[in-house]
């Protein structure tokens, strides 16, 4: 999307589709910037800038590799995808019940934790029933 805007504004003659096109978009992004769902932009941004990365690594390896375009791509997605799965890792080791730390800390936890229970004398009467 991004290579066919900038594409057009290199190119000396704008048509109306052009114009029309490129209004619509700079419009929407504005009324979407001005709208309470202005936290869009950043999912659209960040998609936007994911595959910028994917393409620098694609290139990249088309640079170093003498492998296919297809099979430079499938490799390039899956070197972006490894601080994904370094993440995911470190949070299943460091917050669930992998860990054995985070065990420990609940078992410390429950046992600290004492249910609170009135203790009633034998005459006790309740005011309201």
């Amino acid at each position: 999307m991004l290579l066919t805007i900038f594409s057009t504004f290199a190119s000396e003659t704008w048509g109306a589709g052009t114009i029309l096109g490129t209004g619509l978009l700079l419009g929407l992004l504005l009324a979407l910037a001005l709208s309470s769902q202005r936290w869009l932009l950043w999912y659209l941004f960040g998609g936007m800038a994911y595959w910028l990365a994917v393409e620098a690594i694609h290139s990249l390896l088309s640079y170093w590799l003498v492998l296919s375009e297809w099979h430079n791509y499938v490799v390039a997605m899956g070197i972006s995808w490894l601080p994904l799965a370094a993440w995911v890792l470190y949070r299943a080791l460091r917050y669930e019940d992998v860990s054995r730390t985070v065990h420990e800390q609940r078992e410390l936890q429950a046992a600290r934790y004492i249910e609170h229970t009135p203790v009633y004398d034998d005459d006790y009467q309740p005011r309201f029933q």
